[in-house]
């Protein structure tokens, strides 16, 4: 279930960022600050939710969307628009998602497919 968690967390990301690049970013100078880095934390997310939902677990890759997503939602928390807070938000809980999934990985981690 944990990993359930983490495959719609980080979709939920994509989904946010996204929708902020493409419509909020075009009408906003205040996105542009953050754009490369929600575009960046986007394809990070789909890659941990792709690679989750078909079954591989790697801790490093869980790791590596926790930390990224947590740095993207304290610049995203800077900026006043609404679709970069909603970014905000989703990389929080995408960060907490790949947390719990990390530690889950990190027990399986010698039988790769076993885990999902």
């Amino acid at each position: 279930m944990i990993f359930k968690n983490c495959i719609d967390a980080c979709f939920d990301c994509v989904q946010a960022f996204d929708r902020c690049c493409g419509e909020g970013c075009k009408t906003s100078d205040e996105c542009h600050s953050v754009r490369e880095k929600l575009e960046t934390c986007a394809e990070i997310c789909n890659l941990v939710g792709r690679l989750t939902a078909k079954g591989f677990c790697f801790p490093e890759v869980y790791e590596l969307c926790a930390r990224y997503c947590e740095e993207c939602a304290k610049d995203c928390e800077k900026v006043d628009h609404e679709y970069v807070k909603a970014c905000a938000v989703a990389a929080k809980k995408c960060a907490e998602a790949c947390r719990e999934c990390h530690k889950d990985a990190v027990k399986c981690e010698k039988n790769i497919r076993a885990c999902c």
